[in-house]
């Protein structure tokens, strides 16, 4: 065999393994995002709605949130001081590629969200499966290979793909790369995160899992009251966003004074608020928000246009409140509640209005807003 030959043969062995590698890292993406999402919900089910119950006695959402944030800010001063002082990034940001890591960061980042915290998972899952990735690819490929960074870049396509339950979507999540893991999107980049994709949807349909954000069918209608909907939908997005930055910065004023104050102090006053907002907009404005879409939907026309709106103002300050005093989670999929609010204000007087178009009008308003505020990414 000639040396053009020899190259040949070495460049498919390690593409090879590459693959290998990234159906080992999309597995591992899948167990973890099934079983983190899974102990999370559960959880809060269990403790805030089966055994407290506060949907009907919401008085006790005032001692739910004061203990369980106590358990966070204690766990996160005992395991984690450094980030103390750090709000979440709206992605997450992944540390060195250990075992110890990635558990921290799951089981900090499910304390966050047991809590009541009015944020989402991505925050949490995207650094920890960018981590699984590196990590694998760090048994494989050593510490400070190449290899190993573009198996970091697969844990993130994957997650994404896990979410929505799509690998289309999850091929999308490659727009992502360069910001996140500044990498260059080659052709081995797109065929390792292809086979993650692929064996993260894979093991999940065999787990029967579902996507995090559960949407109603909707009509492909279209004319042009639906665009002029759109175009309103597309400004409201991003006028939330700058609303939403500037309750954050007054969030962050009342955090910067208690920030040198015992952890158990923030603790109590970060619950205090996140008690208070969620006692003014009552439980849709809770959590994550993704499983309250549905039920905001079927509510809609008895809350009507000011009620809706109330919901919006309410879960915004939520949002911003829960981002500055500290609690983990992502900025994304809470986004995508309120858009959702947004296009059931919307709907009420465009009825043939498309559901997904105008989700994604919102969210486009937002993400070009975020360019310049900067809190969704």
């Amino acid at each position: 065999m000639g040396l053009a030959g020899t190259v040949i043969l070495k460049g498919m062995v390690r593409l090879l393994k590459l693959l290998a590698v990234a159906l080992l890292t999309g597995i591992g993406v899948a167990i973890t995002y099934y079983v983190f999402e899974a102990a999370a919900h559960n959880a809060i089910d269990a403790l805030w709605l089966n055994w407290i119950d506060t949907d009907q006695h919401r008085l006790l959402v005032v001692p739910m949130c004061l203990l369980l944030a106590l358990m966070y800010f204690g766990a996160q001063h005992a395991l984690d001081r450094t980030s103390e002082r750090q709000e979440s990034h709206g992605l997450g940001d992944a540390p060195k590629p250990t075992i110890a890591n990635f558990s921290k960061i799951l089981f900090l980042g499910f304390l966050s969200l047991l809590a009541g915290a009015s944020l989402g998972p991505e925050a949490i899952l995207v650094p920890a499966c960018t981590l699984l990735g590196a990590y694998i690819g760090s048994r494989f490929f050593g510490n400070s290979s190449q290899s190993t960074k573009l198996m970091g870049a697969a844990g993130l396509v994957a997650l994404f793909a896990a979410f929505f339950n799509s690998f289309i979507i999850g091929m999308l999540g490659l727009l992502l790369i360069r910001k996140q893991t500044k990498l260059q999107l080659r052709p081995v980049l797109i065929a390792i995160s292809a086979v993650a994709a692929g064996s993260t949807i894979w093991l999940l349909g065999v787990l029967s899992s579902k996507p995090y954000v559960s949407l109603p069918p909707t009509n492909w209608y279209f004319n042009f009251r639906s665009l002029l909907g759109l175009i309103i939908l597309l400004v409201a997005g991003y006028a939330i966003t700058y609303v939403t930055g500037w309750l954050h910065r007054a969030a962050s004023i009342l955090h910067a004074a208690v920030l040198k104050r015992p952890w158990w102090l923030r603790a109590l006053v970060a619950a205090a608020g996140l008690a208070a907002l969620y006692l003014a907009g009552g439980h849709l404005v809770e959590f994550t928000g993704n499983k309250s879409i549905v039920p905001m939907l079927q509510q809609a026309a008895a809350l009507g246009t000011d009620g809706l709106l109330w919901v919006v103002l309410v879960k915004i300050a939520a949002i911003g409140w829960s981002k500055a005093m500290g609690y983990r989670g992502g900025m994304i999929f809470p986004t995508i509640f309120v858009a959702s609010t947004l296009v059931a204000i919307m709907h009420s007087h465009v009825p043939n209005l498309n559901f997904i178009y105008g989700l994604i009008a919102v969210l486009i308003g937002a993400l070009f807003a975020d360019r310049k505020v900067k809190i969704l990414l």
